[in-house]
């Protein structure tokens, strides 16, 4: 049985044209670079017929200065992947839609301009996966349980983009 944030985005991904998948994220915090983890992995292993209809970017810190690549691609949906604390058991994956004027309590700053401002210019319909990391200290490696949840997270995409 899938887990449910996998049978969350099958329902949500239904009607899908182009997938845009953004992994974010400081590749020198430990469990910080789980977005950019998943979009390695997703750029590994996706086939090159996905890949046609999916385009994966990794944005580091700088999702910002994404925002005309993002419109450029014109993605019917656009996945955001990033480590998130919710105070949750450390490997955890949540997943939410982001709908314009609904400020998420974990998403902020920056972050949030950039949503609300893609919200408005098209009409893709944007999605978090979060994953809750264990250590966000400089200089270390992704846990094992964060990279186990990326591994997860990287295999439920390419499952829902149609399997191998």
């Amino acid at each position: 049985m899938p887990e449910k944030w996998v049978s969350f985005l099958k329902k949500e991904l239904r009607g899908l044209e182009r997938l845009l998948v953004l992994g974010t994220g400081n590749a020198l915090k430990a469990d910080d670079a789980a977005g950019l983890l998943v979009a390695s992995l997703l750029e590994r292993r996706l086939s090159r017929r996905q890949k046609s209809r999916i385009k994966i970017l990794r944005a580091y810190e700088l999702i910002d200065s994404y925002h005309r690549r993002i419109k450029r691609l014109k993605p019917s949906h656009l996945i955001i992947i990033d480590a998130v604390d919710l105070g949750h058991r450390p490997g955890s994956i949540m997943v939410t839609r982001l709908e314009p004027g609904q400020k998420k309590e974990k998403v902020g700053g920056e972050f949030y301009l950039l949503l609300e401002k893609l919200a408005a210019e098209s009409s893709c319909r944007i999605y978090l996966v979060g994953i809750q990391p264990d250590s966000l200290d400089f200089g270390h490696p992704i846990t094992p349980g964060v990279k186990e949840a990326c591994r997860k997270v990287a295999e439920g995409l390419i499952q829902l983009a149609g399997g191998r």
